[in-house]
């Protein structure tokens, strides 16, 4: 007589079944039976699954490194020129869509060369940064800041209603930029010329707004009047007596 195979139970199936019915102590113990080869594979997995790890972290922290220093000036942290203008058009395109606007401020330092020449790069490196951190503080969360190159910088100000906030923010960072500066002991004064402008107005593109507002930053520099040298004071002339003013005669002398 034939027997249905489905009612058939291997003995690999019974095993399974019966390590599945064992207490939780029983497993631990014949996880404990475990031969010295089985834990020394078992470790040396961990080991591997440990050191994939720490690759893995590594090559993302390159990652990001590379991604910073492809879209960061390399001293002062700030964008640079070629990530504003991605940016810039990325506002801009915003902008189209929100029908708000987008200002732009162009900055020069006045008196940076004289400084860096007489102190040394090192000096004009640490004005650079000091300036860097003074514009971004007088910015917005979510404006963009930039080094454009040199000592200029470059103020991306999206989704603003009117031109009135974008010249509130070149007078806030005019005079922050003008306060003194200390290299050793000795105190430094810088200004900033800032050209202005605003999209749709002035340019419908990235270049557009960039070039016009370096066309108005330069009308600005181009205004400042370097002061005169003092002149030297002129000499009083000296009060000389007149020729009547002559002593008096002595009483009794001939009149």
């Amino acid at each position: 007589m034939a027997y249905a195979q489905s009612e058939v139970i291997s003995d690999d199936d019974d095993a399974v079944e019966t390590s599945r019915d064992l207490p939780l102590h029983d497993v631990n113990a014949r996880a404990r039976r475990l031969s010295s080869a089985e834990l020394r594979e078992i470790d040396s997995l961990r080991a591997v699954n440990a050191h994939l790890l720490r690759e893995l972290a590594a090559m993302k922290a390159r990652e990001a490194e590379a991604q910073k220093l492809a879209e960061r000036d390399g001293l002062t942290g700030l964008y640079n020129r070629r990530r504003m203008l991605e940016l810039l058009e990325a506002a801009i395109s915003d902008a189209v869509l929100q029908d708000l606007h987008v200002g732009l401020l162009f900055i020069d330092l006045n008196g940076f060369k004289a400084i860096n020449d007489k102190y040394g790069h090192a000096a004009g490196d640490k004005i650079l940064t000091t300036v860097a951190t003074r514009i971004a503080a007088r910015v917005r969360t979510g404006d963009i800041c930039c080094r454009y190159g040199g000592d200029e910088f470059v103020v991306v100000l999206p989704g603003v209603p009117d031109p009135f906030p974008v010249s509130r923010v070149a007078d806030a960072i005019r005079e922050r930029v003008s306060l003194p500066y200390w290299i050793g002991n000795d105190q430094q004064q810088l200004t900033a010329s800032i050209g202005e402008s605003m999209y749709p107005y002035h340019g419908e593109n990235a270049a557009l707004l960039v070039h016009r507002a370096d066309e108005a930053m330069y009308r600005l520099k181009s205004r400042i009047v370097r002061p005169a040298p003092a002149a030297a004071p002129v000499a009083e002339p000296r009060l000389g007596r007149r020729r009547n003013d002559k002593a008096k005669p002595r009483s009794g002398g001939a009149p």
